[in-house]
């Protein structure tokens, strides 16, 4: 596991050439911030030894001025060191984002079932303001408190060596006991990251299973969860605080035994010795005024102990492997006629349990095959890898001749378009969710489209028609709406190639009618690949392949299979039994 240097390191090699001059300035203003400040403590001496102690009233007027130019130029440098190093890590926690979210977009789907949604989302915040928090801790703690007791201690020891040798030996001290409670900050951190993520997720399912909820009155046990989950956020932070204020009595202590041991040598020496009191008052100032640097400075490794998390977190995200981020100059996928093969694939999802396993078929070009058998036979399988969503263990898929695992996957799912069982409608407008089939679309292609999956009534018949949102999830459309918006999506983009995975197994009988006539016209002539656990849905299928345990053990049309008396014809008996021993016509079934 990297340290806190090693990330520090890593994201100073990322990030410090791009923003070297910004933080140059920040350095220059820190610097200045920091010799200001010595200077004012220094000066002390002079105002109590020249016009206090030997009543010089000439002095009076330039040390006065003197003063005052001293805090305005403090003033202006820490303006100025503030605004940089806000305007960059704004712009870090941007482009961290933006880093993120590119890397999401090249990973496969496996990805997607490794991390929630809710982790996502705290990764994408929480993670992201981890990185502007370290750097700007590094800058502004470690740049800014540093210059500035490292200049106070300078001034101290030109004042009096001796005392700066008493004020300082607490030091150490003070160091390795803070070191102790980086660990534990650690694990409180990540801790409270991961209870965040809960609160998200709770939330999230709560928001997109509200009728759910309510329908089985699940307020309790939601509401259960969610207190359970942000009392666990409470406890953690109570935590958290409690480590980070113990630094507080540990220098107040140091720091008082200090400031003690100082007077008590300082007093002695003035009794005793009769020394100005101006080096004495100029010095006492001094050390004071490493009090407020010094305890950001002891608080410092915690706080970066807390960044850290975060930081190593997102770097979690970012170093998984972009699996779609293929090498340039791959050749497009050129469609001659849409003809699919399959050729002795197989493929795992865990160990020694392959999904698919052997698997051979073919989908003729310009036509309708169906994939029916079992839910877990590897029908869905297929389709993840066709699209190349999944890599298969072994055999190879072509299209026209072509191996898709050798052509960009750009021009691949080009050619591909999908409608799934559950149409996928994106929070925004009709229109825009359209329009996602073809991004450069213009609006009459789209309203064709909808007019082509009979969509175009019932959006009209809308408040704001195709401008009208449909909610998160399509929340705002019923579900035969959503799927008549997914339709006009796959009419506008109009591929060559056809997957319908069960489009029409949530819908009612009226409502399926209807999406099967529009998928007919949807895929004429077109190569089509259908899933089917309904048999009634895919009598008509040109081409039916029987899938069982990973393989096809049976292929052929409806007629043949039946006539075989095999796995599709028990199938088709067990799905159509009282239409067969009642002897009414097939067509009442379907």
């Amino acid at each position: 596991m990297p340290t806190t240097f090693d990330l520090l390191k890593r994201l100073m090699k990322e990030n410090g050439r791009e923003y070297a001059p910004q933080y140059a300035l920040v350095v220059v203003c820190m610097l200045l911030v920091a010799a200001m400040t010595s200077l004012s403590a220094y000066v002390l001496k002079y105002v109590i030894d020249t016009i206090f102690v030997h009543q010089n009233r000439a002095a009076l007027v330039g040390i006065t001025f003197g003063i005052v130019a001293i805090f305005v130029a403090k003033g202006f440098a820490a303006y100025f060191s503030e605004v940089v190093l806000g305007t960059i890590g704004n712009r870090l926690v941007a482009q961290t984002q933006k880093r993120m979210f590119e890397h999401m977009m090249k990973v496969d789907v496996a990805f997607f079932q490794q991390y929630s949604s809710s982790e996502l989302v705290t990764k994408m915040s929480y993670n992201a303001n981890a990185v502007r928090d370290m750097l700007n801790m590094v800058s502004l703690n470690l740049g800014r408190d540093l210059f500035t007791i490292i200049g106070l201690v300078i001034t101290m020891i030109a004042l009096d060596p001796i005392l700066s040798a008493i004020a300082l030996i607490g030091g150490p001290v003070a160091a390795l006991s803070s070191r102790k409670m980086v660990e534990r900050i650690k694990k409180a951190t990540r801790s409270e990251v991961h209870s965040l993520s809960g609160i998200v997720q709770i939330t999230r399912e709560v928001s997109q299973g509200a009728q759910v909820v309510k329908s089985f009155q699940l307020e309790n046990k939601m509401r259960v969860r969610m207190f359970d989950a942000i009392e666990a956020v409470q406890r953690l932070s109570n935590k958290m605080l409690r480590i980070g204020a113990g630094v507080n009595p540990l220098m107040e202590t140091i720091g008082g035994c200090a400031v003690a041991a100082v007077v008590f040598y300082a007093g002695w020496r003035n009794l005793y010795h009769g020394e100005s009191p101006g080096q004495f008052f100029a010095f006492i100032t001094a050390l004071l005024m490493c009090a407020d640097p010094g305890r950001r400075l002891s608080r410092v490794q915690l706080q970066l102990a807390t960044a850290a998390v975060g930081v190593r977190m997102m770097y979690e995200l970012m170093d998984s492997p972009a699996r779609e981020d293929e090498p340039p100059g791959r050749p497009e996928l050129v469609i001659k006629s849409g003809q699919i093969v399959l050729r002795d694939v197989s493929f795992r999802y865990v160990e020694n349990k392959p999904v698919i396993n052997g698997m051979s078929f073919s989908v003729p070009a310009g036509k309708v095959t169906a994939l029916v058998g079992h839910s877990g036979g590897g029908k869905s399988t297929v389709f993840a890898l066709l699209q190349r969503l999944r890599e298969p263990d072994s055999g190879v898929i072509e299209i026209d001749g072509q191996a898709i695992a050798d052509v960009s996957l750009k021009s691949l799912r080009h050619n591909i378009s999908v409608v799934g069982q559950d149409a996928f409608l994106f929070e925004g407008s009709i229109i825009e969710n359209i329009r996602a089939g073809l991004d450069n679309a213009s609006d009459e292609q789209c309203i064709e489209a909808a007019k082509s999956a009979s969509a175009h009534e019932f959006i009209m018949s809308l408040p704001r028609g195709y401008e009208n949102p449909v909610g998160e999830l399509g929340a705002q459309v019923s579900g035969g709406q959503r799927q008549r918006i997914a339709l006009a999506r796959a009419y506008l983009k109009s591929a060559p190639i056809i997957l319908l995975d069960e489009p029409t197994s949530a819908l009612d009988s009226e409502t399926e009618d209807a999406i099967q006539r529009e998928l007919r016209n949807l895929t004429k002539g077109k190569t089509t690949l259908v899933i089917a656990h309904r048999l009634s849905t895919i009598l008509h299928a040109d081409l039916i392949h029987v899938i069982e345990a990973g393989r096809v053990i049976e292929s052929g049309s409806h007629d043949q299979l039946i006539a075989n008396g095999g796995a599709y014809n028990r199938l088709f008996k067990l799905q159509f039994a009282k239409y067969l021993e009642n002897k009414q016509p097939l067509a009442e079934a379907v």
